[in-house]
């Protein structure tokens, strides 16, 4: 025994410092502002960068999950880490000459090229981790997701003061080097030999009974958590490309406090928090679902985004902070829960892919809420009214509730059903 942990305790650091380093991708946040000062772009040029990155992730994620299941999750992890640097080192090389007109350039080199980067490096180190640690999956994807988290929390101040003392495309190109840590990290990288789960008292879908990706898109749970993450992550998206925005947006010029009632310095502070609360979510939550239940863990968290999503209409000064860390808890934690949701319900040999394309909706996400924000406040930037935004942002909420419950129905007849279709063979 001390032997296999010796062993795994290298494949699971190596996962941890990959998404330790290609967690800054989230700090989009961080860079909008330099980034149109040094292009002098107006602010409409870059306002679904972020949206456009998550996509690419999720769409990262698919595709390494395909990769994944067919050859492991070292070459995932390793692509990975040469796309994320290659993105944010061509982000860098940017001219402050380019003209708005070329502005889809920054979508490609950062949101397209990183954020699939990111994507692949993700899902290869999430299915290596669950694979070493398949006695407690949600303790393993949680950890996993929580480095991700983290690099958020140490990466924001560090980002800013490199922003301000070398300037904006030196700061990519040398945040472009963690891309060159995760492609050493993953030479470290290796999933744990055949039978290891058995040998730790796990009974799991041995490899000839899973799942492939075509029959589980025939399978209702499929769906059913593709609309729950879809709907579930709606208010997250609305409010974290605004977050820093609303925080510091003055009611008139000179004014020492913002519309929220908070210092330029109190919401630099708040918008670290988005960090904190990400990190702890991502720990705590999958966790604690090893012991609650997958699916009551997420109902709890549709619960908190709606009441957040509500008070974010009025939230002002420690409250707003309050706010902000509750939506990015109910937000990220689930998204630690969803991997060990269908490695469970479909087998581990396609959870890669299955969790992939499912995590799809989470990007769709991304671009359908931040567009409609925009649609039903245009004037939002300026006015920092978004009332009706985060009205549709709670009622959303529901659907997920509805969807889990189905779920849980749904997986208890289609289990029994299938556990008698292979005792029957």
């Amino acid at each position: 025994m001390k032997k296999n942990q010796e062993f795994r305790i290298v494949p699971i650091i190596a996962c941890l410092v990959t998404m330790f380093c290609v967690g800054i991708v989230y700090l989009w946040g961080v860079f909008q502002k330099p980034v149109i000062e040094y292009f002098k772009w107006p602010d409409a040029s870059v306002k679904m960068i972020y949206s456009a990155m998550v996509f690419m992730f999720a769409f990262g994620i698919f595709i390494g999950g395909i990769i994944n299941d067919k050859i492991g999750p070292k070459i995932v992890v390793m692509l990975g880490g040469i796309l994320f640097f290659a993105g944010l080192f061509l982000t860098s090389m940017l001219s402050s000459e380019l003209p708005e007109s070329k502005s889809w350039l920054i979508y490609i080199t950062y949101g397209g090229i990183a954020g699939t980067g990111v994507g692949f490096a993700y899902s290869g180190s999430i299915n290596c981790i669950q694979k070493w640690l398949p006695h407690r999956r949600g303790f393993a994807t949680g950890l996993c997701v929580c480095a991700f988290g983290l690099s958020i929390v140490i990466f924001t101040p560090v980002a800013e003061y490199m922003l301000k003392a070398i300037g904006t495309q030196s700061t990519f190109r040398a945040f472009a080097m963690l891309g060159a840590v995760a492609l050493l990290m993953s030479f470290l990288i290796k999933t744990p030999p055949s039978g290891y789960a058995a040998r730790r008292g796990v009974k799991e879908i041995q490899e000839k009974d899973a799942y492939t990706l075509r029959e589980s898109l025939r399978d209702p749970r499929f769906w059913f958590m593709c609309t729950g993450l879809f709907f579930l992550t709606a208010s997250y998206f609305i409010v974290n490309p605004i977050a820093k925005t609303l925080a510091t947006l003055k009611p008139y010029e000179g004014a020492t406090v913002s519309i929220r009632g908070l210092t330029d310095g109190q919401a630099t502070l708040i918008y670290s928090l988005i960090g904190v609360s990400s990190a702890a979510s991502r720990l705590i939550l999958p966790t604690l679902s090893d012991k609650l239940g997958r699916s009551k863990s997420i109902f709890a968290m549709t619960i908190v985004m709606m009441a957040a999503s509500i008070m974010m209409i009025f939230a002002k000064g420690f409250l707003y902070g309050v706010v902000i860390f509750l939506i990015t808890f109910a937000y990220s934690g689930p998204s630690g829960i969803y991997p060990v949701m269908t490695g469970e319900a479909y087998g581990m040999k396609n959870a890669g892919s299955i969790f992939g394309l499912s995590f799809l909706s989470l990007g769709l996400s991304s671009f359908v809420f931040n567009m409609l924000s925009n649609v039903f406040n245009p004037e939002g930037y300026i006015t920092g009214d978004y009332t009706l935004t985060f009205i549709v942002g709670a009622a959303v909420n529901i659907i997920p509730f509805v969807c889990l419950l189905i779920y849980d129905r749904v997986a208890k007849r289609l289990n029994t059903q299938r556990a008698a279709k292979l005792a029957a063979r």
